[in-house]
């Protein structure tokens, strides 16, 4: 659906997949490529104008690395499962250091994540706002793949990073947008994780 000129806040807010296209393809895939490939995308992404709406085959795990750079402010840290291996009698055997990269520009990532913002606020993910504590601040997005097929959530607080995925392993509709399928996910896990962090 066409929107005539929309703000790229309002264009991102919303999910206004025209906006994002042309935007994307006057920036070029190349560019927006290599910026995924520094945020800490694995593989170098195909080079199709459907990337810019997000469709590549990614992993949970892969979303979260490049939402870990953002809510990083632009520093990326490889995401690590075990961080050290400590015996049984607390003597420290291994330890794995943290490598940290300046992958983008401060300012830019901030526009981003106020723009991350405005989709909880006012956009795509306000009914997974409205799920969380009034005073929490989000920065998240939406994902609803053709068909209904695929249901993605990413978010972040000061505290937690969420990425979570509903779908069917063979690829069948799932019925639910980003935001009432992997969204309410996400939300409820934010708030068990917060109200584990006060006790």
């Amino acid at each position: 659906q066409a929107h005539g000129l929309v703000p790229l806040m309002r264009a991102l807010a919303e999910s206004y997949n025209m906006a994002t296209v042309r935007l994307g393809l006057d920036v070029g895939l190349e560019p927006i490529a290599a910026t995924l490939t520094r945020l800490g995308l694995e593989q170098q992404p195909t080079l199709y104008p459907s990337m810019l709406l997000g469709a590549l085959a990614l992993t949970p795990i892969e979303v979260a690395q490049i939402y870990n750079t953002l809510a990083n402010g632009g520093f990326r840290v490889p995401l690590r499962t075990v961080r050290s291996v400590i015996a049984e009698d607390g003597e420290l055997k291994q330890r794995y250091a943290i490598e940290i990269t300046q992958a983008a520009d401060a300012g830019a990532v901030y526009a981003i994540n106020r723009a991350l913002v405005q989709v909880m606020e006012r956009g795509t993910g306000r009914s997974v706002n409205r799920l969380l504590p009034q005073e929490l601040v989000v920065a998240g997005k939406t994902g609803t793949s053709d068909d209904l097929r695929d249901s993605w959530f990413a978010g972040f607080t000061n505290d937690h990073l969420i990425v979570t995925w509903v779908g069917a392993d063979d690829n069948r509709p799932t019925g639910l947008t980003g935001s009432a399928g992997a969204g309410r996910v996400w939300a409820e896990l934010l708030k068990s994780l917060e109200a584990a962090s006060y006790e």
